[in-house]
């Protein structure tokens, strides 16, 4: 019975030792393993460390031994904007010069320059690059806007038209700049179509960086524009009235005309009633192309030239002279 107890408490502490051997030991190739990473990322952040210190040295070496003053001549852009004199185009070079500097290497200045563009909503836009060339020149990648027409409005409360002079925007509707009076207008702005009777409740809110004309009306009058710009049928336009509306409220635009019969005659107003505008035909209007011709028609037609017809419906796509609106 002894030998058994003995012999049981001698087989107790092997177990015992052999559970203390199972604790975990140095291991020397994770430890190896663990200090070449960490000499690594050393390595590395050694690097980046020295690349980040060396550049900005070099940056500023170079900014001090190689300036490459800016003048207004030395900004190019990849599009002119055609409504801006030349005084005026000079001007904003010069600006764009001065705030980029004679530092070659200094792409904060361009960063300024860069958003100078792009907070003249009225002016700018697209703008995609501001860069320096090896040249010394700057080189500027953008889309300026293009006047498309101009905007007369009407009080929304008196329904009379506004006072407060002319807009000019663009293709998209934006504001570009305004009012001014018409005679204050380049002669190439003055020569666009103009949009009247557009309601005073659509102005563009500039405190809310609205800049684009609210509203359906100039979009209306703008679509009309863009299907005519490529037919002779854009030369006789003077003017889109969109305060016309059909008995359900929707837009009937009007094209206004002047007729000249003859050398010294007076000139003879016609109003040429389009319908809804294009791209809201659906069944009730025949489609663009058919209005197109019928209009195209009329202003060939002797009588309209010879200022018979003061008014003239192509809204279903034939010629109907002396109708009534309704």
């Amino acid at each position: 019975m002894g030998w058994f107890l003995s012999n049981k408490t001698s087989k107790t502490k092997k177990k015992t030792k052999r559970g203390k051997s199972a604790d975990p030991k140095w291991d020397p190739k994770r430890t190896l393993l663990g200090v070449k990473f960490a000499g690594f990322a050393g390595g590395i952040l050694a690097v980046a460390l020295a690349w980040h210190f060396g550049t900005q040295r070099l940056e500023a070496y170079v900014n001090t031994n190689h300036a490459q003053p800016i003048g207004a001549e030395d900004i190019r852009f990849s599009d002119e904007p055609t409504h801006l004199g030349v005084a005026e185009l000079n001007q904003l070079r010069a600006e764009l010069a001065q705030l980029i500097g004679a530092e070659p290497l200094n792409r904060a200045r361009l960063v300024a320059a860069a958003k100078m563009l792009r907070d003249q909503h009225d002016l700018v836009h697209e703008l995609r690059q501001v860069r320096r060339t090896p040249q010394g020149t700057v080189e500027i990648d953008v889309d300026f806007r293009t006047p498309a027409a101009i905007v007369q409005m009407r009080n929304a409360r008196t329904g009379q038209p506004s006072l407060d002079g002319y807009h000019v925007i663009d293709e998209l509707g934006y504001q570009m700049f305004g009012p001014k009076s018409l005679g204050d207008l380049d002669l190439a702005v003055q020569n666009l179509p103009h949009i009247y009777g557009v309601s005073s409740d659509f102005r563009p809110r500039d405190n809310h960086g609205e800049y684009r004309w609210q509203g359906p009306e100039v979009d209306a009058a703008l679509a009309l524009i863009d299907a005519l710009k490529k037919t002779p049928a854009i030369d006789f336009i003077e003017s889109i009235s969109v305060n016309v509306r059909d008995e359900r409220d929707r837009i009937r635009l009007v094209i206004n005309t002047l007729v000249v019969p003859a050398r010294g005659v007076k000139p003879v107003p016609c109003r040429i009633v389009w319908g809804l505008p294009p791209g809201q035909e659906r069944a009730i209007e025949p489609d663009i192309d058919r209005k197109i011709a019928a209009l195209t028609k009329l202003l060939g037609d002797g009588r309209y030239r010879m200022g018979h017809w003061q008014e003239v419906w192509i809204n279903t796509g034939n010629i109907r002279p002396s109708q009534a609106i309704r």
